[in-house]
């Protein structure tokens, strides 16, 4: 090869490897028409500090968040100023607060709506001064309040006619009298359960009531809610609760009795997340669940070794969701999150994980780009 053709070789390969790399939206199959409502769901998001420039976060999907009408994550950490390693949580002592610059990233990225029921949502005035920063951008909010009222309180965002209403859900946490709602006091909304087995039928109860009450005033109801992953040392107090197995990836049974009893109550879909693992999929009575997402942009310093995720992708069309499929995605050494193609390398081995993990697997399908978990529009078959 000439010196002149290897340069025009150079060229070209550089000139793909920037065509790949750029922000490009992601290519979703199906035609569902300009009336229909894309939902993306993420995972844990928690914006830690370190980052000079939060906007940034999300510079590998941008676009493709962008592109969508609507935008919900669980976001994990407060947006409040980090005072300190064994202050911020005391019961968490590695732990610190992202500060209020998060909520730059999550503006920058189209996130309209946040779950903010999280086992780290530590300091009622400081959960109070985390959704101070939300509602000061316009970001709507479930899973915490001023009272149990208001953290139970669902959020409810409109699509192009379309009503979708959120309720978020945490069972892990540390002390309750720095974080669970009360009648009277700041806090985030519980889902207790001593043994990974059974929820506390009070709470159980108020899940129900929560779904039935949301039901009638919206077109779509999703329920999600930060799972257990076994309990803390000072969670329960003097009755010391079942602590998590080491495999977090495995589905506990009281977020199966979470997941069907929310889509009992009328709940369209379900999912989890917080277990810093990817776990397994359902369809129950026709409607999905996606018991652990894993993580989205999350760089809080200890879990740089936490990066597998899922997005989830839902079509609403006349009101109703005809679509939810999934695409793994995982972090790259800039700690940006960044899609991958289900059928190949890493994007096959997260879906494999998921099947496997999957306690009734569904039947999935790769179409293009993304995991089919339900589809009203086509019929189902099994994994490519």
């Amino acid at each position: 090869m000439t010196s002149r053709s290897f340069v025009t070789s150079a060229i070209a390969v550089l000139g793909f490897a920037t065509l790949l790399s750029a922000d490009t939206p992601w290519k979703w199959s199906g035609s569902h028409g300009d009336k229909a409502v894309e939902l993306l769901i993420l995972g844990d998001i928690q914006i830690h500090s370190r980052r000079a420039d939060p906007t940034t976060a999300f510079n590998r999907m941008r676009e493709t968040l962008k592109a969508a009408d609507l935008v919900y994550a669980n976001l994990e950490g407060l947006l409040v100023k980090s005072v300190g390693t064994t202050i911020d949580i005391p019961d968490k002592p590695e732990w610190t607060h992202p500060g209020p610059d998060g909520v730059k990233a999550l503006k920058a990225a189209n996130v309209a709506v946040v779950g903010v029921a999280n086992n780290v949502a530590s300091g009622r005035a400081n959960i109070l001064k985390s959704l101070g920063v939300l509602d000061a951008n316009g970001i709507l909010h479930a899973g915490a309040g001023k009272n149990i009222d208001e953290a139970h309180k669902p959020a409810i965002v409109v699509r192009k006619g379309v009503r979708i209403g959120f309720l978020q859900y945490t069972a892990r946490w540390y002390q309750d009298k720095d974080m669970i709602a009360t009648a009277t006091e700041a806090g985030v909304a519980r889902i207790k359960s001593l043994d990974g087995l059974t929820i506390d039928s009070g709470d159980l109860e108020r899940l129900r009531s929560d779904v039935k009450k949301l039901r009638p005033q919206v077109d779509i109801v999703v329920v999600s809610h930060h799972n257990r992953d076994g309990s803390t040392p000072v969670q329960f107090g003097d009755v010391k609760g079942a602590s998590a197995g080491r495999d977090r990836t495995k589905t506990e049974a009281y977020q199966k009795q979470f997941a069907h009893v929310a889509l009992d109550a009328g709940a369209d879909m379900v999912f989890g997340h917080g277990t810093h693992t990817v776990q397994g999929v359902e369809l129950y009575a026709g409607k999905p669940i996606l018991y652990a997402i894993g993580h989205s942009n999350f760089d809080q310093p200890g879990y740089e070794k936490s990066i597998d995720g899922l997005v989830a992708r839902v079509v609403i069309q006349g009101k109703s969701i005809v679509r939810v499929s999934f695409v793994p995605v995982s972090r790259d050494a800039n700690n940006d999150i960044f899609m991958l193609d289900p059928s190949e390398g890493e994007g096959a081995k997260l879906l494999q994980a998921v099947k496997d993990r999957s306690a009734t697997p569904p039947a999935l399908r790769i179409d293009g780009y993304e995991v089919v978990l339900m589809d009203k529009a086509a019929p189902t078959s099994h994994i490519q």
